[in-house]
């Protein structure tokens, strides 16, 4: 059961992705802006437009990873409009019971393999800085810190790196 498939996410996959963005605020809430209690509150049409390719998800690439037809991961690849040389993933979680599969490692390499694809010369990304696996697999794929520490969130004590990889020479 540890073979997994990533799939892009559709508008029509509102409840997939709401159910996995949800499972990761849950269990994870000292890694992301967001938080469980606010995102519950949010209504089945903004989870739609979320990911709308002709809107909102326009340049980006919403991903899922399921183990049979259970999500278990969630990643973001965005092309902001203001900087297009860079991509940024977000959103990045993997469930406990399906980490130590390579699931967040091919999450990164099919943003990075999209990113390239759409003429990007970087691609960044945040990470809570208490969190040592996530920032020992940010650094073996490549990524470097860059840029002062900020806070998680407003008045939090903990703190997120940003971090940056050069993909004009990635195979």
């Amino acid at each position: 059961m540890s073979e997994f498939n990533i799939k892009k996410l559709t508008p029509l996959d509102w409840l997939t992705y709401k159910a996995v963005r949800l499972a990761s605020l849950e269990d994870s809430p000292d890694s992301f802006g967001a938080t469980h209690e606010c995102e519950v509150e949010i209504l089945q049409s903004e989870w739609e437009s979320r990911l709308d390719p002709t809107g909102r998800a326009k340049n980006a690439l919403p991903l899922v990873v399921e183990i049979g037809a259970i999500p278990v991961g969630v990643a973001w690849g965005l092309i902001q409009e203001l900087d297009p040389r860079i991509a940024h993933i977000y959103q990045l979680w993997v469930s406990p019971e399906a980490r130590n599969k390579g699931i967040a490692k091919a999450l990164i390499k099919r943003i990075s393999a999209w990113s390239i694809e759409r003429g990007c010369e970087y691609i960044a990304l945040s990470v809570t800085t208490a969190n040592n696996a996530a920032v020992h697999l940010y650094q073996s794929l490549g990524f470097v810190p860059f840029g002062p520490l900020e806070e998680l969130k407003l008045g939090s004590t903990l703190m997120t790196q940003k971090m940056i990889k050069d993909l004009r020479n990635a195979a």
